[in-house]
């Protein structure tokens, strides 16, 4: 098994593990399923991140976003939209999809910055420096001599 067809199952698992939390609940709210595909979304950034190290960062998003599409499907079959009559939000419902994964797709890169800022993924190492031997020469001027230069201008 390569790491797609792990992570596709570990996914699959967590799915699985949430429609039968979910069993009851027949329809859900826009909100309600937009709080679920948020927390969905983090796992699975995490066990991409976790299992898929031969993979790129392009293919991990993409394979991110088949996943929690896959997800959306089998878990969320009916989304309640407030002021829309029960017998036409099956016609909306894709159009409703279509928009939440625009929203994921932005979700999972804020995400994976934030993991890297707080250290939950490692930062990226870039292998291939080409700025290894160059060094920037920052020079300032002392403390003292800018303090006599803004009192000298405002003696003018």
């Amino acid at each position: 098994m390569n790491s797609k067809e792990l992570i596709t199952n570990e996914v699959d698992n967590l799915t699985e593990q949430v429609k039968d939390s979910l069993k009851n609940v027949k329809r859900f709210a826009v909100a309600e399923a937009w709080k679920i595909l948020q927390v969905v979304t983090a796992s699975v950034i995490q066990i991409i991140e976790k299992i898929g190290t031969d993979i790129s960062s392009p293919e991990k998003k993409e394979l991110a976003l088949k996943l929690l599409s896959d997800f959306y499907d089998k878990v969320f079959v009916a989304v309640d939209i407030p002021i829309i009559p029960n017998i036409l939000e099956p016609i909306i419902h894709k159009y409703v999809k279509a928009f939440l994964m625009i929203l994921v797709g932005s979700s999972i890169d804020a995400l994976v910055a934030t993991f890297r800022q707080t250290g939950i993924f490692l930062k990226k190492q870039l292998d291939d420096n080409n700025y290894a031997d160059q060094v920037v020469t920052v020079s300032y001027v002392p403390w003292k001599e800018q303090n006599e230069f803004y009192t000298n201008i405002w003696r003018i």
